[in-house]
């Protein structure tokens, strides 16, 4: 607890502190600046509205290598330490155009501080991430950052803040008159920044700073997993002479995640209930804290899971083809499909299967065919609640890990892994949906016009396609087709038909197919008669079945035959395609 700590705490005026002596520096295990416009327009808001300061909460810094280094530590307030920052520059820059003499001011006294020597050095020191960006744009007085290209979502933030805060007060400004009407209002803003009061907590010990970091957060954005885990890793990982290997290491992780679109806090808990034990995001950071002791090894772990959750989720044919992994081809395509069907709650049991591939032994190509082929049934048709599965596939997931972390015979080794595999197999069919939810909710697969809705949809088509084909020559991959209303969605007139007609069954899956592009474009709005012609010349599979379709209906296409189509495309789908 903090009152077990060793630690000073006072009430004080921010300028006594960040326009005092000290220079500030933010240590490595800090998050990004990451204050958004909600943070800003607060801290504005309150600072118009307020007759002379306010309470901005409590700051913590770390007094015990200032002799040293020549810098406090800021362990909590970093976030509205720059916001301040942010702020007095653009104070800087507006006052420019009336008064160069408090801009210089605030420059020299609120932004940089003079040494002994007569030398000027910025008071807060940036963590690396955003070091150059922020000193070149924001303490600088010779750029300016409306002209700068920002190239990381932390440089766009500060630009956006910056921005912000410059609109405010511009149109401020703009009610007085005179230069010293303005000159006297940008003073009292000033004024009213250097008054905000806060709580001074000033320790002199790292152990103190990074409990104190866990278990506090004053204003600003909460702190999450991934804020504290980095904190507890470095804490245990020291920086070294030779290097800061955490802090690289972390920062690798951190970019394979963030560019598969996943949060970091995700991927965490997928790694720990894949391999540790299954637990909430509430508890995680707890059962993290108190489970680990090797902390490099644990670090290193998660940064080659970081590189399979990269290749799992954004991996394309080249990228698994470079991978020493039997029928890659076969895995890569059921991860796409499962990918494009919005699902991540298997990557907890994936995650354990290819970290753990060398000694797997077992080809686990079959178990995530049927892992697709349940995806299909259970969550893109029947929308079954992923938080059931995602149990199941951590259960499966440490079952696996326990059996490779045992010194068991190469034979036994692969008896037991197929075991599981099987188990699986068996569970997910007894957690599939009955044929009856299925075939009601395979109503519901419509076209949607979105990469996502668009990808299903031919999904759907191409393995349906693919079950007729006889030769695996002619097989189609989803990705490479076009979908085809086949009554058109914009129906000429021949077809009787209005938009409004239409709307309810439009773009259910019974009145689709696909073509060639080609084709598909010859095709356009012509009517059931003229389009079986184009139809005729697709080689694909699926459309011969739809010709077959038309003419057992009297080369009709209206509602009850699409919505006929729709139940025989589900049976099929439910009995033989995705049956497992």
């Amino acid at each position: 607890m903090i009152n077990d700590l060793d630690f000073e705490a006072h009430d004080i005026k921010i300028s006594d502190i960040l326009f005092s002596n000290n220079k500030f520096q933010i240590p490595r295990y800090q998050r990004p600046y990451s204050w958004t416009e909600d943070q800003i327009s607060d801290l504005w808001n309150d600072l118009i509205n307020s007759e002379d300061s306010y309470f901005l909460g409590s700051f913590i810094f770390n007094h015990e290598n200032e002799n040293i280094t020549g810098f406090v530590d800021i362990i909590d307030g970093q976030q509205r330490i720059l916001t301040i920052t942010i702020f007095m520059a653009v104070i800087r820059e507006i006052a420019k155009n009336f008064d160069t003499e408090l801009a210089d001011r605030v420059q020299n006294q609120d932004i940089a501080i003079k040494d002994r020597e007569g030398k000027f050095h910025y008071r807060v020191s940036c963590g690396e991430s955003t070091k150059e960006f922020f000193e070149k744009y924001i303490q600088s007085n010779s750029h300016s950052i409306i002209e700068s290209f920002p190239s990381s979502k932390e440089e766009k933030t500060i630009k956006a803040n910056y921005l912000y805060l410059h609109d405010k007060l511009e149109n401020e400004i703009k009610k007085y008159e005179t230069n010293q009407q303005k000159k006297d209002y940008l003073e009292r803003i000033r004024k009213k920044l250097s008054n905000l009061v806060v709580i001074n907590i000033k320790i002199n010990n790292e152990e103190n700073a990074y409990e104190i970091f866990e278990t506090t957060n004053a204003r600003g954005v909460d702190l999450n997993i991934a804020d504290l885990l980095k904190n507890l890793i470095f804490k245990n990982i020291p920086k070294k002479v030779e290097g800061d290997y955490a802090k690289e290491i972390w920062q690798d992780i951190t970019n394979n995640v963030q560019s598969t679109g996943f949060e970091l806090n995700k991927f965490i808990r997928y790694y720990w209930i894949s391999k540790y034990s299954f637990v909430t995001e509430k508890k995680l950071f707890k059962a993290i804290k108190r489970e680990i002791t090797n902390w490099e090894e644990f670090l290193d772990s998660l940064w080659t899971a970081s590189e399979w959750f990269n290749l799992l989720v954004k991996g394309d044919i080249n990228d698994w083809k470079n991978k020493n992994i039997k029928h890659w081809d076969r895995i890569q395509q059921s991860i796409t499909a499962i990918n494009y069907m919005g699902v991540s709650q298997c990557l907890v049991f994936f995650l354990s299967v290819f970290r753990n591939y060398k000694e797997l032994i077992t080809d686990p190509a079959w178990i995530i065919e049927i892992i697709e082929k349940f995806t299909f049934n259970y969550s893109a048709v029947c929308k079954q609640p992923g938080n059931r599965v995602e149990r199941i596939y951590s259960r499966y997931a440490k079952n696996l890990q326990d059996i490779i972390e045992k010194n068991f015979s190469e034979k036994t080794r692969t008896s037991k892994i197929q075991t599981i595999f099987n188990e699986l197999a068996l569970e997910l069919k007894e957690e599939r949906p009955g044929i009856e939810l299925f075939i009601e909710s395979f109503q519901d697969l419509k076209y949607k016009n979105s990469d996502v809705g668009r990808s299903i949809i031919k999904y759907t088509l191409s393995k349906i396609n693919n079950h007729w084909e006889i030769t695996k020559e002619k097989k189609i991959d989803f990705l490479n087709v076009n979908i085809e209303h086949i009554l058109p969605i914009n129906p000429d007139k021949e077809w009787n038909l209005t938009k409004k007609d239409i709307s309810s069954y439009i773009d259910v899956l019974g009145n689709l197919t696909l073509l060639d592009k080609n084709i598909n474009s010859k095709a356009g709005n012509k009517t059931i008669d003229k389009k079986i012609s184009d139809l005729q010349i697709s080689e694909l599979k699926i459309n011969q079945k739809l010709l077959e379709f038309i003419a057992q209906n009297s080369n009709k296409w209206n509602k009850d035959v699409i919505f006929q189509r729709q139940k025989e495309l589900a049976q099929l789908a439910y009995k033989t395609i995705w049956n497992y």
